[in-house]
């Protein structure tokens, strides 16, 4: 049995999770031991969101607390995906960890631009950016905050205006 000190097990080279028109794949971080790339090709919507969620759970119990999302083949994401996104995104920086997106394709950028949620789900240009992010995300300790200007929405006050909007997750017609 692992203690809560043990380093992630690796993901199995090239574990391919798939469905008619869906696929994830995840593959391991060099230089990351508690990371992980998991690639996605076809839409992320309520037909697909279950495995993504399975797969992405599966992982945070092996101890994995970083991830680059590798999106060059998501052409469409919908409500739900984008739910459950927000979800997962708040989940693991609340576990201390990060998640990054890279390689969105510009049809997606605009909905996560037009949503207001790229400061949340943080967008790179390649998987070298993103790896560097996820390495400088390392919590540093937290001092005492100074007085200035009004803080930036939480990630909670995001999720909650993209649930008044769309409604939860559990409660949309598939």
């Amino acid at each position: 049995m692992r203690s809560e000190k043990s380093p992630p097990r690796r993901p199995e080279r090239g574990a391919i999770i798939r469905t008619v028109g869906f696929k994830i794949e995840v593959g391991a971080l060099s230089g990351l031991a508690d990371g992980a790339l998991v690639s996605f090709n076809g839409p992320i919507d309520a037909k697909n969101i279950h495995l993504f969620q399975q797969q992405m759970d599966a992982l945070r119990q092996r101890h994995y607390r970083r991830f680059v999302l590798q999106m060059g083949e998501v052409r469409y994401i919908n409500s739900t995906g984008l739910s459950y996104l927000i979800t997962m995104v708040e989940d693991v920086q609340a576990a201390g960890g990060a998640l990054v997106l890279f390689n969105v394709l510009p049809k997606v950028k605009v909905i996560l631009e037009s949503m207001g949620l790229t400061e949340l789900l943080r967008v790179y240009p390649s998987k070298a950016a993103a790896v560097r992010e996820l390495k400088a995300a390392v919590p540093a300790p937290t001092l005492p905050a100074a007085p200035g200007p009004e803080p930036a929405p939480t990630a909670g006050t995001i999720r909650r205006l993209f649930r008044r909007l769309f409604g939860h997750p559990d409660e949309r017609k598939i």
